[in-house]
């Protein structure tokens, strides 16, 4: 299969989606704020230190402005990363996304807790809480978290890169990007596939431009017992030795196979230079032994059937 742009752009989310986000967020907050003013006594029970006397028009100002600073700081970070590493094309670009998607929810957790804290709220009551919700979260949400365990454990440990040709459960295509819950997949034919975390690391996986974009070519090929057989192994060493997609070194050559029924059996082994060109090599190359064998008068057998008609 081929992979046709050979440098992809880091996936960007649309800006209407980014503004639905915002304003969901910013909507969530306003409304527990809100639960916080009409229901006093359920917020000193969960939080016996927080008074909401404490807080003034002046406190919430000062956490909305905090959280908003905080945002805006890791996102100008995110961006100018994103276009240094577009610019860097000789660096490990994987790690570098890898570390831009963590930054980003870095962010979150810094402006949430320097927002609460500002509000007065005891944090150290909030964890206690927290720890206690994770138990029956754990519970009910277990393919949730263990998506998003292996998404960490994917963007640290990296068996995986945006861009890499990759083959998982019954699925193929080129990794577009690595969130934390699923892995986007661009198949061959152009549709976006999304595959679990848990399923990426769980199932047995085949990175083929983990390393780098080599491959191994094989053609088969069968030839009358008529033919020429010294022949026929110098035609197809020429033909791969003149095609600029296989290697030099390790060097492309001829196996005798197998003396079959109707043929000889040969295999023309090599290496291509880059296997995201594999198809395209591998058809230029049996177009090439085609020509060559009608040219040479090399005939390539094929079953042949007699049916009888009874009256």
């Amino acid at each position: 299969m081929e992979k046709e742009p050979k440098t992809r752009k880091p996936f960007m989310m649309p800006t209407w989606v980014a503004v639905l986000f915002h304003v969901i967020i910013w909507a969530i907050l306003l409304g527990l704020v809100g639960y916080a003013i009409m229901y006093p006594e359920t917020i000193a029970v969960i939080f016996p230190d927080f008074k909401w006397s404490k807080i003034n028009y002046a406190a919430i100002l000062k956490a909305i402005l905090f959280v908003w600073v905080i945002l805006t700081i890791f996102r100008v970070i995110k961006r100018t990363m994103i276009k240094w590493i577009q610019s860097h094309d000789k660096i490990d670009k994987g790690i570098y996304y890898s570390f831009v998607t963590l930054l980003g929810y870095l962010g979150w957790v810094v402006a949430a807790w320097g927002g609460l804290s500002l509000l007065g709220v005891n944090l150290q009551s909030l964890a206690v809480i927290l720890g206690a919700l994770s138990v029956g979260i754990g519970f009910g949400l277990q393919h949730i978290v263990n998506n998003f365990i292996s998404g960490l454990l994917i963007l640290f440990e990296r068996p995986i890169r945006k861009g890499d040709w990759i083959k998982v459960n019954g699925h193929e295509g080129i990794v577009k990007n690595i969130h934390i819950r699923s892995t986007e997949l661009e198949t061959f034919s152009k549709t976006n596939v999304l595959i679990p975390n848990a399923d990426v690391l769980s199932n047995a996986l085949e990175n083929v431009t983990k390393s780098n974009s080599l491959g191994r070519m094989v053609i088969s090929v069968g030839v009358s017992y008529n033919s020429d057989l010294r022949l026929v192994e110098k035609l197809l060493l020429d033909i791969a030795q003149k095609d600029t997609g296989l290697m030099k070194d390790p060097a492309p050559f001829v196996l005798l196979t197998d003396f079959a029924d109707s043929s000889v059996q040969f295999e023309l082994r090599g290496v291509f230079t880059d296997v995201t060109k594999g198809l395209a090599t591998k058809s230029r190359i049996m177009f090439a032994i085609w020509d060559a064998f009608k040219e040479n008068n090399i005939e390539i057998p094929f079953p042949q059937r007699v049916v009888h008609l009874e009256k």
